[in-house]
Protein backbone atom coordinates (compact mmCIF):
# COMPACT_ATOMS: atom_id res chain seq x y z
CA UNK A 1 0.00 0.00 0.00
CA UNK A 2 2.81 2.32 0.82
CA UNK A 3 4.56 1.76 -2.42
CA UNK A 4 1.64 2.14 -4.40
CA UNK A 5 1.28 5.53 -2.58
CA UNK A 6 4.42 6.44 -3.54
CA UNK A 7 4.36 5.73 -6.86
CA UNK A 8 1.20 7.37 -7.15
CA UNK A 9 2.34 10.87 -5.82
CA UNK A 10 5.61 10.22 -7.96
CA UNK A 11 4.26 9.73 -11.27
CA UNK A 12 1.75 13.14 -10.33
CA UNK A 13 4.42 15.36 -9.35
CA UNK A 14 6.29 14.33 -12.96
CA UNK A 15 2.92 15.44 -14.28
CA UNK A 16 2.19 18.35 -12.64
CA UNK A 17 6.13 19.47 -12.84
CA UNK A 18 6.28 18.99 -17.18
CA UNK A 19 6.18 21.66 -19.11
CA UNK A 20 3.37 21.30 -21.36
CA UNK A 21 1.07 21.06 -18.21
CA UNK A 22 2.37 24.42 -16.86
CA UNK A 23 1.46 25.95 -20.35
CA UNK A 24 -2.31 25.13 -20.05
CA UNK A 25 -3.61 27.37 -18.40
CA UNK A 26 -1.66 30.23 -20.48
CA UNK A 27 -3.20 28.04 -23.94
CA UNK A 28 -6.88 28.68 -22.00
CA UNK A 29 -6.64 31.89 -21.74
CA UNK A 30 -4.86 32.67 -24.94
CA UNK A 31 -1.47 34.00 -23.56
CA UNK A 32 0.69 31.16 -24.64
CA UNK A 33 3.33 31.34 -27.42
CA UNK A 34 4.65 27.73 -27.50
CA UNK A 35 2.58 27.32 -30.67
CA UNK A 36 5.08 29.62 -32.31
CA UNK A 37 9.01 28.25 -30.79
CA UNK A 38 9.07 25.11 -33.22
CA UNK A 39 7.65 27.54 -36.67
CA UNK A 40 9.83 26.76 -39.39
CA UNK A 41 8.56 27.87 -42.44
CA UNK A 42 6.21 30.90 -41.11
CA UNK A 43 9.28 32.48 -39.41
CA UNK A 44 11.20 35.59 -40.50
CA UNK A 45 13.26 37.74 -39.14
CA UNK A 46 15.40 41.11 -39.08
CA UNK A 47 17.64 42.92 -37.27
CA UNK A 48 17.25 46.38 -36.42
CA UNK A 49 19.91 49.07 -34.78
CA UNK A 50 16.85 50.22 -32.73
CA UNK A 51 16.23 50.21 -28.79
CA UNK A 52 14.25 47.06 -27.51
CA UNK A 53 11.95 49.86 -25.96
CA UNK A 54 11.53 51.99 -29.26
CA UNK A 55 11.41 48.72 -31.56
CA UNK A 56 8.19 47.44 -29.00
CA UNK A 57 6.46 50.74 -29.39
CA UNK A 58 6.73 51.11 -32.72
CA UNK A 59 5.56 47.38 -33.25
CA UNK A 60 2.58 48.10 -31.42
CA UNK A 61 1.76 51.01 -33.59
CA UNK A 62 2.31 48.79 -36.70
CA UNK A 63 -0.64 45.92 -35.28
CA UNK A 64 -2.29 49.16 -34.98
CA UNK A 65 -1.97 50.68 -38.69
CA UNK A 66 -2.86 47.19 -39.73
CA UNK A 67 -6.40 47.02 -38.25
CA UNK A 68 -4.60 44.40 -36.25
CA UNK A 69 -6.45 42.75 -32.80
CA UNK A 70 -3.67 42.82 -30.12
CA UNK A 71 -4.21 39.84 -27.88
CA UNK A 72 -1.55 39.89 -25.46
CA UNK A 73 1.62 42.00 -24.94
CA UNK A 74 5.01 41.37 -22.68
CA UNK A 75 7.51 43.82 -23.22
CA UNK A 76 9.91 42.06 -20.51
CA UNK A 77 9.87 38.65 -22.67
CA UNK A 78 9.72 40.96 -25.66
CA UNK A 79 6.58 39.44 -27.67
CA UNK A 80 3.63 40.86 -29.05
CA UNK A 81 0.05 38.35 -29.68
CA UNK A 82 -2.01 39.68 -32.55
CA UNK A 83 -4.79 38.35 -34.78
CA UNK A 84 -7.42 39.18 -37.10
CA UNK A 85 -5.57 40.45 -39.91
CA UNK A 86 -7.59 39.95 -42.70
CA UNK A 87 -8.04 43.56 -42.99
CA UNK A 88 -4.91 44.14 -44.25
CA UNK A 89 -4.09 40.51 -45.62
CA UNK A 90 -6.35 38.02 -47.63
CA UNK A 91 -4.69 34.98 -46.99
CA UNK A 92 -6.42 34.28 -43.30
CA UNK A 93 -9.03 34.28 -41.23
CA UNK A 94 -9.98 36.50 -38.34
CA UNK A 95 -8.19 34.27 -35.65
CA UNK A 96 -5.24 33.51 -37.16
CA UNK A 97 -1.96 34.30 -34.77
CA UNK A 98 0.59 36.05 -35.37
CA UNK A 99 3.87 36.79 -32.79
CA UNK A 100 6.30 39.59 -32.81
CA UNK A 101 9.07 38.59 -31.01
CA UNK A 102 11.90 40.88 -30.23
CA UNK A 103 15.41 40.01 -28.79
CA UNK A 104 18.01 42.30 -27.77
CA UNK A 105 21.45 41.37 -29.34
CA UNK A 106 24.87 41.39 -27.65
CA UNK A 107 26.75 43.79 -30.07
CA UNK A 108 23.49 46.16 -29.95
CA UNK A 109 20.14 46.78 -31.57
CA UNK A 110 17.52 43.92 -31.30
CA UNK A 111 16.75 40.69 -33.90
CA UNK A 112 12.97 41.08 -34.51
CA UNK A 113 10.98 37.72 -35.70
CA UNK A 114 7.89 37.91 -37.19
CA UNK A 115 5.91 34.18 -36.82
CA UNK A 116 2.89 32.72 -38.25
CA UNK A 117 1.42 29.61 -38.20
CA UNK A 118 0.02 30.25 -41.71
CA UNK A 119 3.55 30.42 -43.62
CA UNK A 120 1.41 32.58 -46.19
CA UNK A 121 0.53 35.51 -43.24
CA UNK A 122 4.09 35.41 -41.89
CA UNK A 123 5.50 36.07 -45.59
CA UNK A 124 3.31 38.83 -46.40
CA UNK A 125 3.01 40.20 -42.54
CA UNK A 126 6.55 39.90 -42.40
CA UNK A 127 7.18 42.38 -45.95
CA UNK A 128 4.96 44.93 -44.67
CA UNK A 129 6.10 44.99 -41.24
CA UNK A 130 9.74 44.96 -41.59
CA UNK A 131 9.28 47.61 -44.12
CA UNK A 132 7.05 49.85 -41.85
CA UNK A 133 9.98 49.19 -38.72
CA UNK A 134 12.87 50.61 -41.04
CA UNK A 135 10.79 54.24 -41.54
CA UNK A 136 11.71 56.26 -39.32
Amino acid sequence: MKIRFIFILTVSCLFLMSCAVLDYPKRILGFSIEKFKNEKTGRFDEVSAMSKQDCFDKSLNIINDLEAELVHKNFKNGYIIALNFSNSFDCCLDSTEAGIFITEMETGGVKVEVISNNSLLAKKLSAKFFEKLRLN
